[in-house]
């Protein structure tokens, strides 16, 4: 094992950011709780076995556990304190805390940044711990934490992507959302022709008629932007273009160099998505064009449920479609949190924490995070709660169970924060049209590869 010190060193070194793609329940990472330094968000008490220390970075999440914790301590004795630290501190906190010995007992974790630490010896292995565990979790997060014969995390809560979409925007239209397909090598396809029969500027013009004005769009069609998650890695698969091999890019193949610019494209040449001067520097742009009924198409993940369901209330109707498919199908990136145990903790702990890690791992454990609407349980026979949760708001969310069969590639390898980070600002000057595919696609493989080799 790591002596603390080596440990700090090796995370600095190595750049343990958040930035790279997770699950949240609140989207954008989660606000966190108050206070800079964490809060002491609750737990359960009672027990007589001690207490555990359980830390997030979303303060939606904390009633469902708090629930969830309280039928656990009544079953084990063992009491749980939960520590809320937001998401722009929480990166900056975990590799201090476990350098100090401070880490919580058991803690969340996304697939940008458990490699790091499964390679410093801080986590535990789950299947030590819950043998037959990984029978009963998402698949797709199961595999995502896999890595060296072990896995690395117990799945709390996971996204897929699908496709909202305005009913009255795309039933005017003559849309159908459930057949829309893009072909880069083709000279129009149903995905281009859907989305500039959505688009109208302030008189009424679509994008093929005369006298449409770009910059006076009034309504647009469909999302594309830098978006990892939700746009580039569905889109890229769909092309059968292949994201990363061995923890290293792959994505500048003609397949991937293709897709981008078709991405791209949709917003320059075909002038159906909003400009990249918006989505670059405003991640929400096209879900608040979305809520405001400006947008008939938003590929996005259920982390924008509830924003879009309290956005737009009773203003129009909205259901969800497939992702949007290509001539490999349609394809989802998916995200996982999990829940990992502090390997360095004191042994007087580690009974606890393999009871605990044990409980967040059961039906029982995740029902709270399911019927509170927090996100989808990594546990399977859980997830029919949170389906059941939308199913009384209206909404048919099966299809992100649908879309998680077969993924995409996710990001991983333990320097996936810095070459996501390197790549990142090179894509969004490909989306805003001042760099071509071809010359910006290769120039963000070399770099971020070079991030992640550092």
């Amino acid at each position: 094992m790591l002596k603390r010190r080596t440990l700090l060193s090796s995370f600095a070194a190595a750049g343990l950011l958040g930035t790279a793609a997770a699950c949240s329940p609140s989207g954008g990472g989660g606000d966190g709780g108050s206070g800079d330094d964490g809060s002491d968000a609750g737990g359960s008490s009672g027990g007589d076995q001690g207490t555990l220390t359980f830390r997030l970075w979303d303060q939606n999440a904390v009633a469902a556990y708090e629930e969830s914790f309280t039928a656990f301590t009544e079953q084990s004795g063992w009491n749980v304190s939960i520590d809320v630290v937001p998401w722009d501190d929480y990166w900056t906190r975990l590799p201090l805390d476990i350098a100090s010995g401070d880490a919580a007992d058991v803690y969340w974790l996304n697939s940008a940044n458990y490699i790091q630490l499964k390679d410093s010896e801080a986590l535990l292995d789950i299947n030590e711990i819950v043998p037959d565990g990984a029978d009963q979790w998402e698949k797709s997060v199961v595999d995502l934490y896999t890595r060296d014969g072990g896995l690395w995390g117990v799945p709390q809560i996971w996204d897929s992507i699908a496709l909202f979409y305005n009913k009255e925007l795309v039933e005017e239209a003559g849309v159908d959302p459930s057949d829309l397909v893009f072909d880069p090598t083709a000279e129009t396809d149903s995905l281009r022709d859907a989305a500039r029969a959505l688009t109208v500027d302030e008189e009424g013009n679509h994008p093929d008629d005369d006298g449409f004005d770009p910059d006076s769009r009034a309504q647009f069609g469909v999302n594309s932007q830098a978006d990892r998650q939700a746009i580039i890695g569905p889109i890229l698969a769909s092309n059968g273009a292949v994201w990363q091999k061995d923890d290293e890019y792959t994505f500048a193949s003609p397949e991937g160099i293709e897709a981008f610019q078709y991405m791209a494209d949709l917003i320059n040449v075909e002038h159906v998505a909003p400009s990249a001067a918006d989505t670059n520097e405003n991640g929400d742009f096209t879900r608040d064009l979305f809520t405001q009924g400006k947008l008939g198409l938003f590929q996005s993940g259920p982390y924008n449920l509830l924003p879009i369901s309290e956005g737009v209330e009773d203003s129009f109707e909205w259901a969800l479609a497939a992702p949007i498919a290509g001539p490999e199908g349609a394809k989802s990136l998916v995200h996982g949190v999990v829940a990992v145990g502090n390997a360095q903790a004191d042994d007087d702990q580690q009974e606890g924490i393999a009871e605990l890690l044990t409980w967040l791992g059961t039906k029982e454990g995740q029902l709270p995070l399911a019927e509170k609407g927090v996100s989808f349980p990594g546990h399977v026979d859980a997830q029919d709660a949170y389906i059941a949760f939308w199913e009384e708001k209206g909404v048919d969310v099966s299809v992100f169970v649908d879309a998680a069969k077969d993924p995409a590639e996710a990001d991983t390898g333990a320097r996936a924060n810095a070459g996501l980070t390197a790549a990142i600002p090179i894509f969004q000057e490909v989306f805003i049209g001042r760099l071509t595919a071809e010359e910006g696609i290769p120039q963000a493989q070399e770099e971020g590869n070079a991030a992640m080799a550092e």
